[in-house]
């Protein structure tokens, strides 16, 4: 193993874990801590910026104009060196595989057809790795999943591991990897607390169930790994790669507080959480949250659909009323505000469209439960509405793959759009009355003479600013108008 072994980032998203910038997978970290001398790192930006620049002389990132380039905004280099790194390298590691497509405000995850592209002049040893070997990849919901072609790689290399004993060195030894990553510290790291889906069946959607059996990381290996990050400089951290953060060590409190504790004493700028199964949210475990994480958290609850026959007929992981309660014990601990200017702890909710046995009235169905929520008066930080992939190997790709997505597409456009405007907006002016102010923003982009940011966290809320400020910088805003997802404020000079 040489030094000139270079990873490709084309940035992961999974149902458990996310790679995209702001948030530092832990993919290329681990591929990276298997090198004795660590790898370069290169990103799908770094592809793209030296194609832009080899046709667009003298072009730039950020124009004092119009909008910046978000497709080449996370490039690690000027193009000569990135040119360099490639002929050099052997052999390029690619990690890529998106499996929850999303939308992103600075970066754009990498295909497989588009890496083919950019390399196909290049004669490179390449392997491929990441969650694109379970299942494929898509950046689009709704549509199939990209496979790897035959021929486009040297070696298709799963990046496997027994036990988190196993794991702890590489680990370790690739967290170096974040001094070669632009825009630290202004990123949040994905820390991995466990794998695998604890439900005896999981649902057929979710690729979790194929990858790994169901194992728990101790404590003390995800502080060391956190020291060690805050050590070369990460600051923010949200505890991912697992299903459901309330199961934890089978949802032990003892134990899920011996983590938060041990994570807190380490005074992380910032310390969130990700997915929570709504059938493990009780009281006493989100006190625990409440007590140890920084403001500004979402509980991101895989609801997926509050139709009884489409819950049962994809083995959801929770019942309506379920649900509901989960929602309500998370606003009545967490619905505090912080001194962010942000609630300490409030619930997400996913909704997914395509799931079998999906009718039109699902979606209504699906709205009246979400007009229930605004009724109630519950708080609920973000709806995430998305069209599922049937990916191979999961339930859904074996009994029904595209089949309700065909036969409902044409009813989603003016259903999404309702939930904007009669769920999204009501909800943002509780969350963020005009007048609230909201501390320590990152400017992440421009368009024209926007500047579009947010804090540093798990699903933080999008701001405009009406000003071109620098980028990378911190702000605090006042908010001054609510949009259908996002916020309109000024700047606290």
């Amino acid at each position: 193993m040489t030094d000139k072994t270079t990873i490709l980032d084309c940035y992961t998203d999974e149902p458990a874990g996310l790679g995209v910038p702001p948030f530092v997978g832990v993919w290329p970290r681990y591929v990276a801590g298997q090198y004795e001398r660590e790898p370069t790192y290169l990103t799908i930006d770094d592809l793209r910026w030296l194609r832009y620049r080899e046709h667009v002389p003298g072009a730039t990132i950020d124009p004092p104009v119009g909008r910046t380039h978000i497709e080449a905004l996370n490039h690690t280099r000027d193009p000569d060196e990135i040119r360099r790194v490639l002929l050099e390298a052997d052999p390029l590691v690619v990690i890529a595989g998106v499996q929850t497509p999303g939308k992103y405000l600075s970066a754009r995850p990498g295909t497989l057809r588009e890496v083919s592209k950019l390399l196909s002049s290049m004669a490179l040893r390449r392997v491929l790795t990441g969650p694109v070997l379970t299942g494929g990849t898509q950046v689009r919901g709704g549509l199939r999943p990209q496979l790897p072609q035959p021929g486009d790689y040297d070696a298709l290399q799963p990046f496997v591991f027994d036990s988190y004993e196993q794991l702890q060195p590489y680990a370790l030894r690739g967290a170096g990897l974040i001094g070669q990553m632009p825009h630290m510290p202004n990123r949040i790291v994905e820390i991995e607390t466990g794998r695998g889906c604890p439900r005896e069946e999981g649902c057929s959607f979710c690729t979790e169930p194929l990858k790994h059996a169901v194992q728990w990381r101790r404590a003390e290996y995800i502080a060391e790994e956190v020291r060690t990050l805050m050590e070369l400089g990460a600051q923010a951290f949200r505890l991912g790669k697992q299903s459901c953060i309330y199961s934890y060590e089978s949802g032990d409190p003892a134990k899920i507080e011996a983590l938060l504790s041990s994570l807190a004493a380490l005074n992380p700028a910032v310390l969130h959480l990700d997915n929570a199964n709504p059938a493990m949210v009780d009281e006493r475990r989100t006190e625990l949250f409440v007590k140890y994480l920084t403001p500004g958290s979402t509980a991101a609850m895989g609801v997926e659909s509050f139709d009884p026959e489409v819950a049962r007929a994809n083995n959801l992981n929770c019942t309506f009323e379920t649900a509901f309660e989960a929602i309500r014990t998370v606003n009545r601990i967490g619905g505090v505000r912080g001194e962010n200017g942000c609630h300490v702890l409030l619930p997400g909710v996913n909704v997914l469209l395509g799931l079998a046995g999906e009718t039109p009235d699902t979606l209504d169905r699906n709205l009246a439960a979400l007009k229930r929520l605004l009724d109630e008066g519950l708080l609920i930080r973000r709806i995430n509405i998305r069209q599922v992939v049937p990916f191979p190997g999961t339930a859904l790709y074996e009994r029904a793959g595209q089949k309700y997505l065909r036969m409902n597409r044409r009813y989603y456009p003016a259903w999404i759009d309702k939930v904007r405007r009669e769920i999204d907006v009501p909800m943002l002016e509780r969350l963020f009355p005009i007048g609230t102010v909201l501390r320590d923003l990152c400017s992440e982009v421009h368009n024209g003479a926007t500047t579009f940011m947010r804090q540093i966290g798990s699903y933080p809320i999008l701001v405009a600013v009406p000003e071109r400020l620098a980028l990378q910088e911190r702000y605090d805003v006042r908010v001054t108008g609510i949009l259908p997802r996002s916020l309109t404020a000024e700047w606290i000079r």
